[in-house]
């Protein structure tokens, strides 16, 4: 249950962390604001770092705990086996959504 409402404020902070660290707040074709267009380059670079790394650890760790449930299954109630499975299942798929935007994006002017 962790995961899952941690998951509502850890996700959206994810995606827009490496915006909010870049001088033109996700303006990718305003170099005046980078300083230069290598420096945009290295600020979106690291934007795209961020969103990959935060989704990755946190898909991990989401199969991680359905690993867990799955092999406890036994110990567990059925309607909160299947709740939680659901659960997971759902942020896991926002954080798929993040990794792909991430990683997908090809910034042009």
């Amino acid at each position: 249950m962790i995961y899952i409402v941690s998951s509502i404020f850890i996700g959206p902070a994810i995606a827009i962390a490496g915006y909010v660290i870049t001088p033109a707040n996700g303006d990718y074709c305003d170099i005046g604001a980078h300083g230069s267009s290598g420096q945009r380059d290295r600020d979106y670079s690291l934007l795209q770092g961020i969103q990959t790394t935060g989704s990755i650890i946190m898909l991990t760790v989401g199969l991680l705990l359905l690993i867990y449930l799955w092999t406890n299954r036994r110990r567990i109630s059925l309607l909160s086996f299947l709740l939680t499975n659901a659960g997971i299942l759902v942020m896991a798929a926002g954080y798929l959504y993040v990794l792909y935007v991430g990683t997908a994006a090809v910034p042009s002017c």
